[in-house]
């Protein structure tokens, strides 16, 4: 009997993701399209359902090996070799935050107008596969966990550095969830008393000095007295610290020490073997991790030999779909 798949899914403001995934977490064929969100719930839910039609059947019509948007599934995975029956589940990631015991979008600010909707079991009605939700940081720290920087670590912690900073705890191998489901936003952990303000509400979060917009907010703020290109990324920030320039080299040194001081909150807190991070940050590679590192060293306490081991994501993008398909194996297989 050939093992089971299953398709997992990261449902964004911007961009499905969707991927045939093996228990092993390799995606074997691959799907991304424009989310178009302000249609309304009805609409997307028929395209995440046309979406698993066709990654259950055989490769679209003039897709090569090498386009980026779809890879043909592997000789003897098509139809009539089993690939439908072989699906078993489809497990979905989307922003929260979310209702996991009734499976609703509660509301989210990347899915404007989406309110209370019962995502997971219209999706379940509309492909009669068994679907499992799970909030999309949760999903990508899952995926890193069975299948990626984190494999065969029981306690990590994952920090997805991006336009804000998300975060997935997983604890004896399960994702923490909370009383409220609403467990790990280590994004609004406050790290400056009084601080900056945020869009959740309050002041000092962590994601208004370490994420990318706060890097690229930061460096504009300071360059107003000075004349010549201001960049506008944080991997322009980077490229520039890396060069010399000092703004960027300062606001750059300032984000890590901020994720190095979230780092010994998390150490404390939920006592991980591993802080994994990833998100477009992570690109920055050693430039992001030696000096989060560094600065941890100073910082952490020295009562205990118990501090995490700091690395780099693995699977890049493909975290929360991979995650997503894993958390839905269990369903049935």
């Amino acid at each position: 009997m050939n093992p089971p798949l299953a398709i997992g899914i990261d449902l964004g403001g911007t961009n499905i993701k969707a991927a045939v995934v093996d228990r092993d977490g390799n995606i074997l064929h691959r799907h991304e399209q424009p989310t178009a969100a302000a249609r309304g719930p009805g609409p997307v839910l028929d395209d995440l359902a046309d979406i698993v039609r066709r990654l259950s059947s055989s490769p679209p019509q003039g897709v090569s090996p090498g386009d980026s948007k779809h890879l043909p599934l592997p000789p003897g995975e098509g139809r009539g070799e089993g690939t439908i029956d072989r699906v078993i589940g489809i497990g979905l990631a989307t922003p929260g935050p979310l209702d996991l015991r009734e499976g609703r979008i509660v509301l989210t600010a990347n899915l404007p107008g989406w309110k209370d909707v019962p995502i997971r079991n219209a999706l379940r009605e509309k492909t009669g596969l068994p679907v499992t939700l799970e909030n999309d940081a949760n999903a990508a720290a899952f995926g890193e966990y069975r299948a990626g920087a984190g494999r065969g670590d029981d306690h990590l912690v994952m920090l997805t550095l991006g336009t804000g900073v998300g975060a997935g705890v997983i604890l004896n191998g399960r994702i923490l969830h909370g009383h409220f489901d609403n467990a790990a936003e280590l994004g609004h952990m406050i790290v400056v008393v009084d601080g900056l303000p945020c869009p959740c509400g309050q002041r000092g979060c962590l994601e208004q000095y370490a994420s990318a917009n706060a890097i690229v907010r930061r460096v504009a703020d300071l360059n107003r007295d000075r004349y010549g290109a201001v960049p506008r990324s944080a991997e322009d920030v980077a490229k520039a610290a890396a060069d010399g320039d000092s703004i960027c080299e300062r606001v750059w040194d300032e984000a890590c020490l901020y994720l190095a001081i979230a780092c010994v909150n998390i150490q404390h807190v939920y006592n991980p073997s591993k802080i994994v991070l990833g998100g477009g940050l992570s690109n920055a590679g050693a430039q992001l991790l030696d000096r989060v590192n560094a600065h941890f060293r100073k910082h952490t306490w020295s009562l205990h030999a118990d501090a995490p081991e700091i690395v780099l994501a693995q699977l890049g993008p493909d975290a929360g779909v991979i995650g997503a398909a894993m958390l839905a194996m269990p369903l049935i297989a």
